[in-house]
């Protein structure tokens, strides 16, 4: 029984090992392409109520986006990363659709996606920065 419980432990340990040394490590690159979003976010919000800026604003958070999303999508087992900076472009897209559609998007719908793109930013950012060094 002894030798049953000493061989389970090491194989849950030997798997734990092999989990880590197969996650994704921390990339500084990609912490930086998620801060500059966040911030930028952060940023933008606060400009909802100028409809032109914020017209812009959208269409330069999608740029940033998709490139977070683009470098990303190829590194190595980061499938959980990918599907987070797709998720974050797929946000910043609506925002932008929307004023394609319609210039005179609401201030408070405006602020609604950029505090969504926001919120979302600093999931990434901690999720990004706890893996192992």
């Amino acid at each position: 029984m002894k030798r049953l419980l000493l061989l389970s432990a090491f194989a849950l340990s030997g798997c734990g090992v092999v989990d880590a040394f197969l996650m994704t490590k921390y990339d500084p690159n990609e912490y930086d392409h998620i801060n500059h979003i966040r911030v930028q976010a952060a940023e933008y919000k606060t400009q909802c109520d100028d409809a032109a800026l914020s017209q812009t604003n959208a269409q330069v958070i999608v740029r940033d986006t998709q490139a977070f999303e683009f470098y990303a999508q190829h590194i190595p087992r980061n499938d959980d990363g990918y599907a987070i900076a797709k998720n974050i472009n797929e946000m910043a897209q609506g925002l932008k659709k929307q004023y394609d559609t319609n210039p005179k998007v609401s201030a408070v719908f405006c602020k609604f996606k950029f505090e969504g793109i926001e919120r979302s930013a600093e999931i990434a950012q901690k999720t990004i920065g706890a893996r192992p060094r």
